[in-house]
């Protein structure tokens, strides 16, 4: 019995040492084998990252020469917003012989601004919630002064002077409504402060509201939406009118300096122009379709009225300008008379145009550049290249014609305007070779006095 106990052990313990030897041969083979499948993985990690660098430096490489091709320079986008508010923009570091003056506040993107009808006064609202008034009756001073203020719990991206240049109106970005302000002034007539005057006007538009105006004689406002629609209200916010302009799709409105007009322009290549009646009791009456502008061949970006409402301008996807006469007796049946036409060199997706006073110059916005263009000659005559780094925004000529105002990135710039003198020399000289002695005298003094001021400018 015993004997057969110490068998029974010594048998298992042989088979206990067998199998630890076996484990530990087992492990050993399997450590080496392993060893070398990570040394194989290394190399091949090696292998695939100088591979991955080397296709990653030929992408960049190529991506680079993609984007050189469509705007780009180095890499670095030429035209369009910054992605960190740390780059550095253009309009910081902008400069050119006839820039007067830039006006320096917001720390948002300027959206809109406007010039009081007394042309002392610009004021712009931007993204961060700020509105600015500017005295700019000293443009060309060293300094412009300035008040703020702020939209609460909003933002404006249209602003509007009232006629009085007592208050504005703005257009909310989240509200889609109009807000009125004024200002309150010191003793000495200065302006001082800029507050809130009554409750936010009705919300009309589904649509995004694109174009506001008020006429000059403070009767109605006008909104205009990015759908075919624009409204009349009267200045507490109760709607007159609603008018469906068969556009398909606007591009935008705008109210005559004289107040008369509002004029609808979008997809479709005619702008509809309505007239808006009040009694002599400041009762409203209607609005009514007028006369059209037609001649373009494609779809209307911008339009803008000379000072005094006699001529308008328009810029059309079609690459043109148009400069049109519209004071005529359209009660009568007569048409409004195209003036003049000229091309645009650039591909117009979006832009904006202005025409001075006199409508004489016309200013085009595209992108970041704007071009200044001889409205008698109609040839281009300068171009202000990459003023900033994103798109201008809203573009004005001065009250007098002798500054071009612009907006984007967090700016308003003002230039001189020496192409308004030019069109002007061009214009009294064509006059002076047809007409009678008793204006030739007065042409030739206005010729020169066009010249002197141009002579000043350069």
């Amino acid at each position: 019995m015993i004997t057969e106990v110490i068998v029974a052990s010594t048998v298992g313990v042989l088979l206990l040492i067998l199998f630890l030897v076996k484990f530990f041969n087992n492990n050993r083979h399997s450590s080496s084998a392993n060893d070398k499948n990570a040394s194989k993985f290394n190399e091949s990690a090696n292998e695939f990252e100088n591979e991955n660098q080397q296709e990653n430096i030929l992408t960049e490489e190529k991506c680079n020469q993609s984007q050189e091709g469509n705007g780009f320079e180095g890499g670095k986008k030429k035209y369009g917003k910054p992605k960190s508010g740390k780059v550095k923009l253009i309009s910081d570091t902008f400069t050119h012989p006839l820039l007067v003056t830039s006006l320096k506040g917001h720390a948002g993107d300027v959206t809109s601004f406007d010039l009081s009808s007394n042309g002392k006064y610009l004021i712009s609202t931007a993204t961060d919630r700020s509105i600015f008034l500017w005295t700019i009756k000293d443009v060309g001073s060293k300094s412009v002064k300035s008040i703020r203020a702020n939209v609460e719990f909003d933002s404006a991206r249209l602003i509007k002077f009232s006629p009085d240049n007592r208050s504005f109106i703005t257009c909310l970005e989240n509200g889609n409504c109009i807000r009125v302000f004024k200002f309150k002034k010191n003793e000495d007539g200065s302006f001082s402060k800029i507050e809130q005057v009554m409750d936010d006007f009705p919300k009309t538009h589904s649509a995004d509201i694109i174009n506001i105006g008020i006429d000059s004689a403070g009767n109605y406002a006008m909104t205009a939406d990015a759908g075919t629609r624009f409204d009349i209200l009267n200045l507490k916010g109760d709607q007159l009118s609603s008018v469906d302009t068969g556009t398909m799709c606007n591009s935008g409105a705008a109210v005559s300096p004289c107040g008369r007009f509002v004029a609808a322009f979008g997809f479709t290549p005619d702008v509809k122009v309505w007239e808006v009646s009040f009694d002599r009791a400041k009762e409203f009456k209607g609005v009514k379709r007028v006369f059209d502008l037609k001649g373009h061949k494609a779809g209307v970006l911008s339009l803008a009225f000379s000072a005094d409402s006699s001529r308008v301008a328009t810029l059309s996807k079609d690459s043109t300008w148009k400069l049109w006469k519209t004071d005529v007796e359209y009660a009568r049946g007569q048409d409004p008379v195209l003036v003049c036409t000229g091309a645009v060199k650039d591909k117009l997706d979006a832009a904006h145009i202005a025409v001075s006073p006199d409508g004489r110059t016309v200013a085009i916005a595209v992108e970041n550049n704007v071009t200044l263009y001889n409205g008698i000659t109609q040839e281009e005559d300068q171009k202000i290249a990459a003023i900033f780094s994103s798109e201008v925004r809203h573009i004005m000529f001065s009250l007098n014609g002798k500054y071009l105002i612009c907006c984007g990135d967090r700016q308003v710039k003002v230039f001189n305007n020496p192409t308004g003198y030019k069109s002007q020399i061009s214009d009294y000289t064509a006059q002076l070779k047809t007409c009678n002695k008793n204006a030739e005298r007065r042409l030739t003094e206005q010729l020169e006095e066009a010249k002197k001021a141009l002579k000043e400018l350069s």
